[in-house]
């Protein structure tokens, strides 16, 4: 079996993340996370935010309209700003015993002001490539964000293995022909690339 590629979600998979907890006192809703998720990802204004159409205060007045939120614009990005906590524990550690012969690139769902805060953690410098829905301007589950990966790795589909914490975007790319996995967490993502024997002791 031939396994050139490790692609990873990043939010939920290598980064903890706070925002559904945060949307859900915001919106003041009983509803589950899923279905929060589902209404969060249904705004045009996150929709144009992820994926580079808009500036975070176009789309702070357009989200609190979208979702009916009542708080400023600059409340709700404050807030905003904290739904990334940082990386779970195991992440370097994760990434450092992947073999050198391996890319490790990521993909994932995200906006300028998220992933400034990304950056800060040095979880940037640690992939081989970068394909960031604010950047190629699409998101998953649409199949351009993996065809954008797959025409710049040149790599077929069956060669690259991806992790996800959504099991939408996982289904998605299993579709498309990629090894695609759960995984919720760093620990999670080692347990099946162990199974690959892609992980150095």
């Amino acid at each position: 079996m031939q396994i050139s590629a490790i692609l990873f979600d990043i939010g939920g998979v290598l980064i903890e993340l706070d925002g559904l907890p945060s949307l859900a006192k915001l919106l003041d809703s009983q509803q589950t996370y899923d279905e929060i998720y589902q209404q969060w990802m249904a705004s045009p204004s996150v929709i144009a935010h992820e994926t580079g159409k808009i500036d975070a205060a176009e789309f702070a007045v357009g989200a609190i309209n979208d979702l009916n939120l009542s708080l400023s614009p600059e409340a709700f990005l404050a807030n905003f700003s904290t739904w990334i906590v940082g990386t779970f524990p195991n992440t370097f550690n994760l990434l450092d015993r992947i073999p050198a012969s391996i890319t490790v690139a990521a993909l994932s769902n995200t906006s300028a002001p998220h992933w400034r805060r990304v950056e800060k953690t040095g979880l940037a410098n640690k992939f081989d490539a970068l394909f960031l829905s604010h950047e190629i301007g699409h998101l998953k589950l649409d199949i351009q964000a993996f065809q954008v990966v797959l025409d710049e790795l040149n790599l077929p589909a069956e060669e690259i293995i991806f992790f996800d914490d959504n099991i939408d975007n996982v289904n998605a790319a299993a579709a498309i022909g990629f090894k695609a996995h759960q995984a919720t967490n760093p620990e999670e993502a080692r347990q099946i690339l162990d199974q690959y024997n892609l992980i150095e002791n």
